[in-house]
């Protein structure tokens, strides 16, 4: 990636920013305490931080044209800046889950037993059942497929948030 690319296309930018600023956040937490990996507060910290960097890309880009963005230019970068972030963390997520510490599976199994019988009064017994069965087996299992069916899902989500991003960009 050269750096003419990178200066016209802050979208790509910042998404390998708000990506390399989350990797090295979880990598942290790994190195602390695997189980932590799993905090649902940093995953939705980490929506917070690519929305911060999000919209800081769209502002630059509004500061580069000098004045009022257009809905589909600010959706534009808005929404790369989330493509390029969770490409990156998704591949390190599988690196790490899939290839470098697969035992990582157990943990997470054992910290989402211990979430759900925390919680098991907010559940039904059939949704409590249902949420047991689903530790059990492969289902948390690391592979390539998987990663990529949850990236590409997780992009529906930014898409989403992207919009809203976007209306708000072009009203200035």
């Amino acid at each position: 990636i050269n750096k003419h690319m990178l200066k016209q296309n802050r979208g790509v930018k910042y998404g390998i920013i708000a990506g390399g600023i989350t990797v090295g956040i979880y990598l942290l937490f790994y190195l602390i305490n695997k189980e932590l990996v799993f905090n649902s507060f940093l995953n939705w910290a980490t929506v917070g931080l690519y929305l911060a960097i999000a919209w800081k890309a769209i502002d630059d880009e509004r500061q580069a044209i000098g004045g009022k963005l257009e809905f589909q230019q600010a959706l534009k970068v808005g929404f790369t800046v989330f493509v390029v972030a969770n490409l990156v963390y998704y591949l390190y997520y599988y690196l790490l889950h899939g290839v470098f510490d697969p035992g990582l599976e157990e943990v997470q199994r054992a910290v989402m037993s211990e979430t759900l019988e925390a919680r098991k009064g907010m559940l039904s017994e059939e949704q409590y059942n249902a949420f047991q069965e689903s530790l059990e087996g492969d289902g948390l299992k690391v592979g390539l497929q998987n990663t990529l069916l949850t990236y590409a899902r997780s992009l529906i989500g930014y898409f989403l948030i992207s919009l809203g991003l976007a209306a708000l960009a072009s009203r200035k």
